[in-house]
């Protein structure tokens, strides 16, 4: 993907996302989108090796996991983690500056 097709991807997320409650919302069209399953938390799952699932909780949290294809009970999995609520950038319309600088900060451990 272009890098001015991530930028544009990212910058219609975060207008479709002003709160944590809309973030979980865009997240769940973009991962059904991706062929990702919504499942209960409230329900047995019955999941399968090489499919992708997520569920929701109180509307402002969300959990997306894959199975890989060739995963073997007992081996380890990982784990990512992210707030909904960081995404929240808000910006004045119409600012007094005339220069704007924007830093996206993408770290990994």
């Amino acid at each position: 993907m272009a890098a001015d097709s991530v930028a544009a991807d990212l910058m219609d997320f975060l207008n479709a996302s002003p709160t944590a409650f809309h973030v979980v919302d865009e997240a769940k069209k973009r991962l059904k989108a991706t062929g990702f399953e919504h499942v209960s938390e409230r329900e047995d799952w019955s999941l399968e090796v090489g499919k992708k699932y997520f569920f929701t909780r109180n509307h402002s949290a969300i959990v997306s996991f894959a199975i890989g294809k060739r995963y073997v009970v007992g081996n380890g999995f990982h784990i990512v983690g992210a707030h909904t609520d960081s995404p929240c950038l808000k910006m004045k319309p119409a600012s007094k500056s005339s220069i704007f600088i924007i830093y996206l900060i993408v770290t990994s451990s």
